[in-house]
């Protein structure tokens, strides 16, 4: 195909056209569908009751979804026009209205008419005695009297999980943990299984605790636990078998496939209610209008009677009250009305440490309960108020005896010293005592109380340990001078330490002390031979003296001692014996010069020239020369107070 080359685009844009025409249609169609949104309306319109119905299958994700705007839609639309739900659920909630309100006229004439049977009868006359010693009201007697059966509570219990999926109770106030009892009924199921060695399939059918009976109808999944007041026919059973597979029936598969939600399970409450049943024994017939006409009077004479006696016996009971109550310390009664078909009253004023009022009444055999107390605050000053209201802040100790006359509290017996500081501290701000009189009081001291204070006040070191033990301090351990010399002095002082035992405890100075002494006293500066020059070997303990006698002043000073150090200097043996004193002199006057260079006062110091250190005839071997061109020294303390 030779040509131009404007034909060849064109022939080959005919050949594309030919070639894709249809997938350019389809592309065309497919985004006009994306584009176009009555279209897309119309396609999701299509596939939207499939796509929920396998949402719903799969799992609770679109439910989930959905819920916070239809609740949202459905409160707006109440509150916008809440005439058209109105409309819509009237159907429902009148019957249901109307039936409630027959069902609670009709039990309502039911107990009406057995009251009425049973008032003028001999039955009757023993239930109204019956109602009255037990505090139950006549119509409760009459019909658990003439009571037969009477199913009061139901709960539906699942079989494996033993949780409780509902419970529907005829007086909701004596209804239990339904959780509880599912436990409690499903344990008593696996006990007599184990106990019996029954198989699992077999299952406790009804079982009795005390006037109740508990009937149970199995299920597959899960049974049916019907509480049961009074005898019940067979048939009852029968009602509950038919219940528990009518159930199944209706829920089988939530009860198969359980996951602990027991939600689902509320629309099932109207098939247990239909189990409330009971039956009352019919009144028995017999009697005249006469009889029960002398019966009446006879029975209204004697509760006058009764009522007369009762009278009078709670008038005295609350008189007898009333003397009691206003006899108490602290308590003025002012004002006492006895109320016969209301709450009695009393007035008055009241000390805050005063008895509780209500406990007097129980006492006097009044129920508190029936008296309402009208109480003004006062400060009674009679001297048992007093002593009542120091007892309550103090907690007086059983040893201890305390009275009070014109304002001053007196003490007696033994009582610890922490309580009688305290009581010291604080017994004046009680209104009543302006003072205290403890003088007759044996005080008792707690040994870790006083050891307490001890350490408060001294702060021994880790390196003493204390005790007290019959009111003797008990010191063990090391500690310095001035710890020990304040101890000493103000220990006794500490309340409850009579005296220090302190012949365990070293003195950290006085071993100092005596240590430093003992290495100066061993300590010797050599000299050059015939000279008052020091040798190299004198040199290395010279300089190391300096330290060592300061450590020994400040401990002298410490244990109350001064120091004076003589400074003792040796010649040879042989020689001129003038001129070994001179030497020996010189020698000494040398070590004193240098130690006053280092700081140390003359008065300290005492050179004193010995001249020869040992002469050859008093020892039987020879002394070795150089030990005796020596300085030596020697520490001598005395008291301070003899020093001055």
């Amino acid at each position: 195909m030779r040509g131009p080359p404007g034909d060849s685009v064109e022939a080959f844009e005919e050949l594309r056209r030919l070639l894709l025409s249809g997938e350019r249609e389809q592309l065309r169609d497919l985004r006009d569908r994306l584009n176009n949104r009555e279209r897309r309306s119309k396609d999701i319109a299509g596939v939207l009751p499939e796509a929920v119905k396998l949402s719903r299958e799969r799992g609770e994700e679109l439910v989930q979804a959905l819920r916070p705007a239809v609740e949202g839609s459905i409160k707006q639309s109440i509150e916008k026009k809440p005439d058209t739900f109105v409309g819509a659920l009237h159907p429902i909630i009148g019957p249901m209205v109307r039936r409630s309100i027959a069902e609670s006229l009709r039990r309502l004439m039911q107990s009406l008419n057995q009251t009425l049977e049973h008032t003028f009868s001999w039955r009757g006359l023993k239930w109204r005695f019956e109602a009255l010693r037990t505090g139950k009201s006549f119509a409760e007697v009459v019909m658990l009297r003439s009571l037969v059966y009477r199913v009061e509570q139901l709960f539906l219990i699942h079989r494996k999980t033993s949780l409780s999926l509902l419970h529907v109770a005829l007086d909701p106030a004596i209804a239990k943990d339904s959780d509880m009892v599912a436990g409690m009924l499903s344990a008593i199921q696996d006990f007599v299984r184990d106990s019996f060695a029954t198989g699992d399939d077999s299952a406790l059918e009804e079982f009795r605790v005390g006037e109740l009976q508990v009937w149970i109808a199995p299920g597959q999944y899960a049974y049916l636990a019907a509480v049961i007041r009074g005898h019940p026919p067979r048939e009852l059973r029968s009602v509950l078998e038919d219940t528990i597979d009518s159930i199944h029936v209706l829920k089988g598969s939530g009860l198969a496939n359980f996951q602990g939600a027991a939600a689902s399970f509320e629309s099932l409450r109207s098939e247990l209610e239909a189990c409330f049943r009971s039956q009352y024994a019919a009144a028995k017939k017999g009697g005249g209008k006469k009889t029960r006409a002398w019966i009446a009077v006879t029975t209204a004479a004697a509760f006058l009677t009764a009522a007369l006696l009762v009278a009078l016996r709670n008038e005295l009971r609350w008189r007898s009250f009333v003397r009691q109550l206003n006899a108490q310390p602290g308590i003025a009664v002012t004002a006492a009305h006895k109320g016969w078909f209301a709450p009695s009253q009393i007035t008055g004023l009241r000390d805050a440490s005063a008895s509780d009022p209500a406990e007097i009444a129980r006492s006097a055999n009044i129920d508190p309960a029936k008296v309402q107390f009208h109480w003004k605050d006062f400060f009674a000053l009679d001297p048992a108020s007093v002593v009542q209201r120091f007892d309550k802040r103090f907690a007086v100790p059983s040893g201890a005896r305390v009275s009070s006359k014109n304002g001053v509290l007196a003490l007696t017996g033994s009582v610890s010293y922490d309580w009688l500081e305290r009581v010291r501290r604080e017994a004046k701000f009680i209104p009543g005592i302006s003072a205290l009189d403890d003088s007759a009081v044996a005080v008792t001291y707690d040994a870790d109380s006083v050891l307490q204070r001890f350490n408060e006040k001294f702060d021994p070191p880790n390196t003493v340990s204390a005790a007290v033990v019959r009111n003797v301090l008990i010191l063990r351990g090391e500690a310095s001078q001035q710890w020990l010399a304040r101890v000493r002095l103000d220990a006794p002082k500490v309340p409850g330490i009579k005296s220090v035992d302190d012949t365990k405890v070293a003195n950290l100075d006085e071993r100092t002390f005596q240590r430093s002494k003992s290495v100066i006293e061993n300590a010797f500066v050599y000299f050059l031979s015939d000279k008052d020059d020091i040798a190299t070997e004198g040199f290395a303990a010279l300089s190391r003296l300096p330290d060592e006698i300061r450590r020994c002043e400040t401990a002298a000073k410490r244990v109350g001692l001064n120091v004076t150090l003589e400074i003792l200097g040796y010649a040879d043996a042989v020689g001129n014996l003038a001129k070994n004193v001179d030497l020996s002199q010189r020698r000494a006057h040398k070590v004193a010069d240098f130690l006053s260079l280092c700081g140390f006062e003359s008065t300290v110091l005492k050179p004193i020239g010995l001249g020869p250190a040992v002469k050859p005839t008093e020892v039987n071997k020879v002394v070795p020369e150089l030990a005796q061109r020596r300085v030596s020294f020697k520490v001598i303390a005395q008291p301070a107070t003899a020093a001055r």
